[in-house]
């Protein structure tokens, strides 16, 4: 019975912190390819990469060439690069000057490509290896692929958790086994603030748009962490505690 127990209780914490740290990873990841955050990434990276080096005068012959064409229809193509164009709406091309262009048609490009319909599923747009389907794990379709993973994370905590302790004997024991694997799970992760500062330095053209975002992913996951991290100090103190006052009790 004991054996059984040893490695209900191994087996119940491997099965526990680690579902529960890739569910609490998995929820920055649904954090950080929401539609938000991936238009303040993307749009400033495109928005750099297509106006940079456009003249205000150029601006304004390009508006001036959308308006003729928006005078025919209520979309227009807009060349972007290598032969690809973004369909742009003619009401916000009219509703819109030349300064707000750049903007405009970067937030058109990201929408597309978030947006995007992929002929095939998450999984095997991933494993085809093609440039274009590798898209998909940045797209709202990945969003929605990792908010469904995220559930069957937090079962696969629940059923860690369910054998950790079924697997020990008392609740003293209990709280202390669950302590020390919140304790074990959480204390690691207080240095991701430390191994963000060795991180090579970004391109200074993407700098100012993905810093951000990294920053506030690893300043969220930190925090996330020490709540584990306090959880399992607070069980583990109560598990001590209590083991004390019932030792003494007994003796009494």
């Amino acid at each position: 019975m004991g054996l059984f127990r040893g490695l209900g209780k191994s087996f119940g914490s491997i099965l526990f912190t680690t579902f529960l740290v890739l569910a609490i990873l998995l929820i920055e990841l649904v954090d950080f390819t929401s539609h938000d955050n991936f238009k303040l990434v993307a749009g400033g990276i495109f928005e750099g990469q297509l106006f940079s080096a456009i003249s205000e005068q150029d601006l304004k012959d390009l508006r001036s060439f959308l308006l003729f064409q928006c005078s025919r229809t209520d979309k227009v193509n807009v060349p972007i690069f290598g032969g690809q164009t973004v369909i742009v709406e003619c009401d916000d091309v009219k509703n819109s000057n030349e300064s707000q262009l750049p903007t405009l048609i970067t937030t058109s490009l990201v929408d597309s490509l978030y947006y995007k319909d992929f002929d095939c599923s998450f999984v095997e747009c991933v494993r085809s290896g093609n440039p274009q389907n590798l898209l998909v794990v940045m797209s709202n379709e990945g969003n929605h692929f990792y908010k469904n993973l995220q559930v069957y994370m937090w079962i696969g905590t629940g059923v860690g958790l369910a054998l950790l302790l079924a697997s020990i004997g008392t609740w003293v024991g209990r709280l202390k086994g669950v302590g020390f694997n919140l304790v074990f799970t959480g204390l690691p992760f207080l240095l991701l603030g430390y191994i963000s500062s060795f991180m090579p330095a970004l391109p200074p053209e993407i700098e100012s748009s993905v810093k951000p975002v990294i920053d506030s992913l690893t300043s969220s996951l930190t925090n996330k962490f020490i709540i584990v991290l306090v959880i399992g100090v607070v069980l583990l103190v109560v598990g001590y505690v209590l083991g004390f006052y019932l030792s003494r009790k007994s003796k009494k």
